[in-house]
């Protein structure tokens, strides 16, 4: 449950309590906290009347709205109604109508199904970070620059998955880095299997491209072993772009450099770009090739 330390300025999503009607009593009983409680409570059903309002205690209860349970605290309004009688109602009806637009926004309790993992490179975490969401970011290394998010998929977008959807899933860091990872194999994953990507063994490069998730699938090594199986367990691949994956028998003399070529052109011309550096399949996961080595 989310538990909210209530201020004045912080109350219910879509919530407004309308001012008393004429010939009604102006104010809540400031005086009696249980009475306050029952009138705020009140008021607030007859605005909202889909509104799931339950009264814990004086001065206090619990909402079942969009973002899931929220505990609610009244002593900061109860307060101002002490020390103003006259201008309970009307103060109020004031407040919650400043905050109603940006509560009436709140996105949905998230749903273990929205889960995902995406590719990001480090550089992402730079941008959290100067936005001031860093804290909340959940992420793990994957392999040079690249980082592995935990997010949650909408119909139209991507947003990353912080403390709130933890809570509201009941998981934590890892299991939600698990939950994600199941959730891509399961969708892409399986797609992937069943129409394994032709490429021949011997020079030359091949793509995969979809959606923003198709680099998510570096974040599941395992499902490229079959694919490295081809190449004696050499295989390179490249993420130059959130869409996009390139991969490349790394026996063959020449294909290093073809593919950090192509993950070269490709990255300048992606509307996401992510690295364009090279990466070969081992059992226990990816490392960086070095090209001035490579063949």
């Amino acid at each position: 449950m989310r538990k909210i330390a209530f201020v004045a300025a912080t109350l219910l999503a879509g919530v407004v309590c309308p001012a008393p009607s004429e010939g009604q009593s102006s104010d809540p009983s400031p005086g009696d906290p249980q009475a306050f409680t029952e009138t705020f409570v009140k008021l607030c059903r007859e605005a909202a009347p889909n509104l799931k309002l339950t009264i814990v205690g004086p001065l206090s209860l619990q909402a079942n709205t969009a973002q899931g349970d929220v505990s609610v605290h009244l002593d900061t309004i109860y307060s101002a109604c002490q020390r103003d009688p006259t201008g309970c109602g009307p103060f109020l009806t004031r407040m919650v109508e400043l905050t109603a637009k940006g509560f009436a926004s709140a996105r949905p309790m998230a749903k273990l199904s929205q889960v995902r993992v995406t590719v990001r490179p480090s550089s992402y975490l730079d941008e959290m970070a100067a936005a001031g969401g860093k804290s909340d970011v959940i992420a793990e290394p994957l392999v040079g620059d690249l980082w592995v998010y935990a997010v949650r998929d909408e119909a139209t977008s991507i947003a990353t998955l912080d403390r709130v959807d933890l809570d509201a899933l009941k998981l934590d860091a890892a299991g939600a880095m698990a939950a994600g990872k199941r959730n891509v194999e399961a969708t892409l994953g399986v797609k992937f299997r069943a129409g394994a990507p032709q490429v021949q063994p011997g020079e030359g490069v091949a793509g995969l491209r979809g959606d923003d998730y198709v680099a998510s699938l570096l974040a599941l090594p395992d499902l490229w072993e079959p694919l490295a199986e081809r190449f004696d367990g050499r295989l390179y691949v490249a993420a130059p772009a959130s869409d996009y994956i390139l991969f490349a028998d790394a026996r063959a003399k020449g294909n290093a450099a073809r593919i950090a070529h192509d993950a070269a052109v490709l990255a300048r011309a992606a509307k996401r770009p992510l690295s364009t550096d090279v990466f070969e399949w081992t059992p226990t996961g990816w490392e960086v090739v070095d090209l001035a080595k490579a063949r």
